[in-house]
């Protein structure tokens, strides 16, 4: 008794329709389906071939209580050459709901296992279930992704490696002339593209700013899948030139020092040591685009300093990195400055708490000629005291204009029967000029 099944198999890589018959025992639980390719019911998607390989074929028999021992099946190429019988005599039962399955290995090699296959036929004792299982065997390829050598500043990084493929006579040869993609670990992007050369060699430079995991991928292309190496990382270093301070510097004026770094986004922190730790001073920042900084800083009095610039950024072997310089501050000699002016009730006596007072008047500095000229842009600053107070208190400030003239209001800050004087005051913020005072203004009583 003959029966002939049409059933839609899925093969590897193809949607296959066969034609399935069996012959002598149709009632054999053992041929109920046809072949597959899998083991334990576990689907091999892509069979790739390199030096050998071993390709399992399966028969479903769902429950193990089936002795199906001495199952065979017969496989050839699609031409009809390579025609071989494999015995599945391994067992092995898993799923939901359960099922038994025996399985076989068909042993294949580089030089003839390339290409179409066709399970022609499953053989139980007399029964016989002819089939037309097919599946494609692809040859393999070698692809590797040489460790790049690491990179300073803004040197780029070579990325090299070769491709080579197995041929239809099993040797492992290069590939030529195709196309080899570096993408980065993040999302997979792409980083750059090469072509491999007679030898199978690529190489590429990249302008790296930061350590980077990167791998190699060539497409699938003919009877070869796409391929692709393991993970590398790229290793970068900052370059860091020597400083180049100003050969002076000064108490009361900005001292200035220089350099370059790479690669990418760096910042720049210009650090001062204050005898038990490094502190910053104030200047830092991203470095420019073109890698060039400059970071300032003014000291307040003479001395010998440790100064040093802090390179860092993020993913360098060698972050951060720093360069360190020795200033001698020295004092320039100063000219003397000359403050007059006023302190007084603007709308005039009785002064009162909240009175409003004004004061103005110039600020002037000696040139060397003798004479004296106006300072521009200095902060003058009124200070007051009463007799039982340890030290001044700030109650107003002006700014000179180009001539050294200033004036500003401000608003009497104590109370009713207490006694005040006051004084002009010029804290130095220049490198060559002395710090004053006016003679005193005052006294003032408050009056109820």
């Amino acid at each position: 008794m003959r029966r002939r099944l049409v059933v839609l198999l899925a093969a590897v890589l193809l949607g296959v329709t066969g034609q399935v018959s069996v012959s002598a025992a149709a009632e054999d639980d053992c041929l109920s389906v046809p072949p597959t390719i899998s083991q334990d019911t576990d689907p091999v998607e892509t069979i790739v071939l390199k030096n050998t390989r071993q390709v399992p074929i399966e028969m479903r028999a769902f429950h193990d209580a089936v002795d199906c021992s001495g199952m065979t099946v017969d496989v050839q190429k699609a031409d009809g050459t390579g025609r071989t019988t494999v015995a599945l005599t391994h067992q092995g039962g898993r799923g939901m709901p359960p099922s038994w399955t025996w399985y076989g290995y068909l042993s294949l090699t580089a030089a003839t296992g390339g290409g179409d296959w066709v399970i022609t036929r499953v053989t139980h004792g007399a029964n016989i279930l002819e089939t037309d299982v097919r599946f494609h065997v692809y040859r393999g390829s070698e692809l590797t992704l040489d460790q790049p050598a690491r990179t300073s500043g803004a040197a780029r990084t070579t990325l090299s490696g070769q491709l080579r493929r197995y041929s239809n006579t099993g040797a492992l040869v290069p590939a030529a002339n195709t196309t080899v993609t570096i993408r980065h670990w993040t999302r997979n992007l792409l980083i750059a593209t090469a072509k491999t050369d007679a030898a199978g060699r690529y190489k590429v430079t990249v302008p790296f700013t930061q350590n980077t995991t990167l791998r190699a991928t060539t497409e699938a292309g003919g009877n070869y899948v796409a391929e692709l190496t393991e993970w590398v990382t790229a290793h970068k270093l900052i370059a860091m030139s020597y400083l180049q301070p100003l050969p002076n510097a000064y108490a009361n004026a900005w001292w200035k020092v220089g350099g370059t770094a790479y690669p990418g986004r760096l910042q720049a922190d210009l650090q001062l040591w204050n005898g038990k730790a490094w502190a910053t001073t104030g200047s830092y920042g991203f470095i420019g685009a073109n890698g060039a900084y400059e970071r300032y800083w003014r000291p307040t009095r003479a001395g010998v300093y440790r100064l040093r610039v802090v390179v860092s950024g993020e993913r360098l072997d060698n972050t951060p990195w720093s360069r360190e310089v020795t200033v001698t501050v020295k004092q320039l000699p100063t000219q003397p400055s000359w403050l007059t002016g006023t302190v007084a009730p603007t709308a005039g006596p009785p002064v009162k708490f909240g009175t409003t007072m004004s004061s103005f008047g110039f600020l002037k500095a000696r040139q060397p000629n003798g004479t004296y000229t106006g300072l521009p842009n200095e902060v003058v600053r009124v200070i007051a005291k009463r007799p039982a107070d340890a030290g001044w208190a700030v109650v107003g400030q002006a700014r000179t204009t180009s001539s050294g003239y200033f004036f500003t209001h401000w608003s009497v800050p104590f109370a009713a029967g207490e006694t005040f004087t006051a004084v002009l005051d010029y804290p130095t913020a220049l490198p060559r000029v002395a710090s004053s005072r006016s003679g005193t203004f005052g006294p003032f009583t408050v009056q109820p």
